[in-house]
């Protein structure tokens, strides 16, 4: 696949953020074959910390699971946005918290197999309410959204558990890697 060269490209679907795309490529021993993937903007994710170490959680109903699930504050990076003004935007509008420090803990691939996506994840430390979350008028405003605070080491020790309030792949990895953070600076 490395030495695929592109010979066209279809565009099944481009709306909301999602491009549903399939490359047809020749491959390098000159066979003809295709892949299919979704093309989405680079995210973040902000794991939140207020003062007391409890974690800023979103709980929001996710049509493709059929359920309410909890994730840390994320969304899509914006067109001229860079990942650390998504961050505290993001944060803002999905928590109506504010940070005045955000540690980048790097940026990772979902899912590389099926999607382009790139995923940045941020720990904001400090965080203060400053209001009630500004909610984007489609997704957000139909997913029931609500924010909750719980103390950050449950979170952490109840991940890979049947209970654990954290299903997501990508806020779970987050989650691990704010621990490490923390743990190594000594600020658990």
């Amino acid at each position: 696949m490395r030495n695929s060269k592109l010979i066209s490209q279809e565009i099944l679907f481009n709306k909301y953020h999602k491009k549903f795309v399939v490359d047809h490529l020749k491959l390098s021993d000159g066979t003809k074959g295709f892949w299919a993937y979704v093309s989405a903007p680079s995210g973040t994710i902000i794991v939140a910390l207020d003062k007391d170490k409890n974690l800023i959680l979103v709980r929001q109903y996710r049509y493709t699971q059929k359920g309410f699930t909890y994730e840390d504050p994320a969304g899509a990076v914006d067109e001229n946005e860079n990942f650390l003004g998504t961050a505290k935007r993001e944060l803002f509008e999905e928590s109506g918290y504010r940070s005045e420090t955000f540690i980048d803990l790097g940026r990772y691939h979902t899912l590389s197999n099926e999607t382009d996506h790139r995923c940045q994840i941020f720990l904001a430390t400090n965080c203060e309410y400053i209001s009630a979350p500004t909610l984007d008028p489609y997704a957000e405003k139909y997913s029931e959204m609500t924010t909750e605070l719980h103390p950050f080491i449950e979170i952490y020790n109840s991940l890979g558990k049947p209970d654990s309030l954290i299903k997501d792949t990508e806020h779970v990895a987050a989650i691990f890697l704010t621990h490490r953070y923390l743990s190594e600076n000594n600020l658990l």
